[in-house]
């Protein structure tokens, strides 16, 4: 629609005001909280950090699933929107300005959990950046620790040029706002459109909000993981566990860092999230239980930070 795109940042800040708006999170967190919590007991995880965390409703989830959570992004108006709603909410986490380039070194300890959601994925512009983004997951993790990517399933959408999303919106008295997303196909990438609709004092205002989006598919995705480092992956269609659809519309993966969580039994043989893969190995599951929050990490001060290099967006 556009013929001069936003760039990633700009295309987020222009967003940030109305962003929970167009997510509608309360549907998300309830269609996403009991996978997580089955990581979380079933990993005995302790610690996480969520890539591109927008305005921070993901890091607040996994706060009050007992991890010590912290968030990075490098929009400023979506790290001061995540301040707030944290505060809103009532968890202590650590929301902090920055990409992934550098990520292994913004943190003094290692992470039992990272998560990258809602299509961060897409933003990354190449090959290139996209093994660069996992070295720095592999390097942020804990040994045995688990990462989780979520992203459309863009084999599907590039194969049956799926364009649209169904649509969102939200009502505040006598205001409604209406959001609709659409793609545009390019050669080698894709034009994001968001289009907002606005009532307001009796009359429609709107908006067209668009920047350009990388189509990774699984088998980019599934090598880039591995060069960095990843060894055991597992591939879902969604948050129930079930397996990957090609023709699904998502797609969700696992991947696990070599070595062992020290919160874990060595001994214990698993499936990272679905259920055990035998009936012996079910009997002797231990009960689920929330592991309690450690100390909250501490990440270096943003205050003399230098400008990101580039954007690692989402949801």
């Amino acid at each position: 629609m556009e013929k001069n795109p936003l760039s990633q940042l700009e295309f987020f800040e222009r967003l940030s005001e109305s962003y929970d708006q167009l997510i509608s999170w309360p549907t998300r967190i309830a269609a996403e909280g009991m996978f997580f919590k089955k990581l979380v007991t079933d990993n005995k995880l302790k610690s996480s950090l969520d890539v591109a965390c927008s305005t921070g409703f993901h890091v607040i989830m996994l706060r009050r699933l007992g991890l010590d959570a912290s968030g990075i992004d490098a929009s400023p108006k979506m790290i001061e929107k995540a301040r707030t709603n944290s505060v809103t909410c009532g968890v202590t986490v650590e929301c902090i300005l920055g990409d992934f380039t550098n990520m292994s070194r913004r943190f003094s300890e290692g992470f039992d959990l990272i998560t990258c959601l809602g299509d961060t994925i897409a933003h990354v512009r190449s090959a290139h950046d996209l093994k660069g983004l996992f070295q720095e997951t592999y390097k942020s993790l804990n040994p045995g620790g688990l990462v989780v990517v979520q992203t459309r399933n863009y084999d599907f959408v590039l194969k049956h040029r799926v364009r649209f999303t169904p649509p969102t919106g939200s009502r505040n008295g006598t205001e409604e706002t209406l959001f609709f997303r659409l793609l545009d196909f390019n050669p080698k990438s894709l034009n994001l459109n968001v289009a907002k609709f606005r009532w307001h004092e009796n009359r429609w205002e709107s908006n067209v909000y668009t920047t350009e989006i990388y189509p990774h598919s699984k088998k980019e995705l599934e090598s880039a993981l591995k060069s960095a480092g990843f060894g055991k992956l597992e591939f879902y269609r969604n948050y129930n566990f079930e397996d990957y659809d090609p023709n699904g519309s998502d797609l969700i993966l696992i991947g696990q860092k070599k070595g062992i969580l020290k919160s874990r039994n060595p001994s214990r043989r698993e499936k990272l999230g679905g259920p055990e893969s035998s009936s012996k190995a079910a009997a002797k599951k231990e009960p689920p239980r929330l592991a309690v929050a450690p100390k909250v990490l501490k990440a270096p001060s943003t205050k003399n930070a230098g400008p990101t290099k580039r954007p690692a967006k989402r949801k």
